[in-house]
């Protein structure tokens, strides 16, 4: 990709998670205080400790303690917030001001429990922070939007600190949400190979009550194989499937959506990472997950000189 493309791409993927910080979260964030916060911290906690997911999974949250913590896409900071709260001195980056300086905000409340943290924007291809800096990069369902994937890999393990943990959640290709909700739901039914598989995420991401403003630009999904090789300069890299869920399915998800809300089936969990409740999964589909599941949750070291 030429560098004027990679800059319109980049602008498409700002643009994109930006209108979706103001639908899913603003309204959430406006009326945020200190005790509201540790709360959803705690509730955010666990559920992310009954789904298994990579944030208390892989990431060692309870030895965080004066751990220097790089989030990379930090989203509204429920994740950066957590690991503050956990006592990790946290740097956050994301692309979208809106929502770096919610993360910011996040972290402000936290106060003495966040010092030393920070978050501000920045792309993840050139980070700005000098090589051999961080204790942990972590980074949840970011990269694989990002139009230069292998680049952003690249600059993560160049600020790891020698032995230090990569912790990265990237889509999952030998998924049912890759084959049923993306391939065949947009990709064959809707056309939407027509542009490309990077673009079959198109529809996928957006969240809160607004009219999507805009596609998500970029998604990409990868085989084990394919994390071997982004990975392939790091040490004793795992990864670990999860995240299947009724409600992504095409039609029946948003049926079995409505029928959870009426059983008071939302885990209020959800709000800080998502902006709203989120559907409690059942064991089956817990299971199921961890076969053919959405996320690739990887864990790598980088190599001691």
């Amino acid at each position: 990709m030429s560098r004027k493309g990679t800059q319109a791409a980049k602008a498409e993927v700002q643009n994109f998670w930006g209108a979706m910080y103001r639908s899913a979260y603003a309204d959430l964030d406006a009326g945020l205080d200190r005790p509201t916060l540790l709360a959803l911290l705690d509730e955010t906690e666990a559920m992310f400790r009954e789904r298994d997911m990579l944030a208390v999974t892989e990431m060692p949250i309870e030895t965080l303690t004066g751990k220097r913590v790089l989030e990379i896409g930090s989203g509204a900071g429920a994740h950066s917030a957590l690991f503050a709260h956990h006592g990790a001195q946290v740097v956050a980056i994301d692309l979208a001001f809106d929502r770096a300086r919610a993360t910011s905000r996040k972290l402000a409340l936290l106060g003495d429990d966040a010092h030393g943290c920070a978050a501000v924007t920045g792309d993840a291809e050139r980070l700005p922070f000098a090589t051999d800096s961080f204790d942990i990069v972590y980074s949840n369902g970011v990269l694989h939007h990002s139009p230069d994937t292998a680049a952003a890999i690249a600059e993560l393990k160049r600020v790891l600190k020698p032995g230090g943990l990569a912790v990265v959640m990237l889509y999952c290709k030998s998924s049912i949400n890759y084959w049923v909700t993306l391939w065949l739901g947009y990709g064959l039914l809707r056309g939407g190979l027509r542009r490309g598989v990077d673009r079959l995420g198109a529809r996928t991401e957006w969240a809160g009550g607004a009219a999507p403003a805009t596609e998500n630009p970029i998604t990409r999904c990868y085989t084990r194989s394919g994390i071997e090789t982004l990975f392939a300069e790091f040490e004793n890299v795992g990864a670990r499937k999860s995240e299947f869920a009724i409600v992504h399915l095409p039609k029946l998800g948003k049926l079995w959506r409505r029928v959870l809300a009426a059983r008071g089936r939302m885990h209020r969990g959800g709000l800080l990472p998502y902006g709203a409740p989120w559907p409690v999964t059942t064991p089956l589909e817990r299971w199921i997950g961890r076969r053919l599941g959405w996320a690739w949750n990887i864990a790598a070291v980088k190599p001691s000189r």
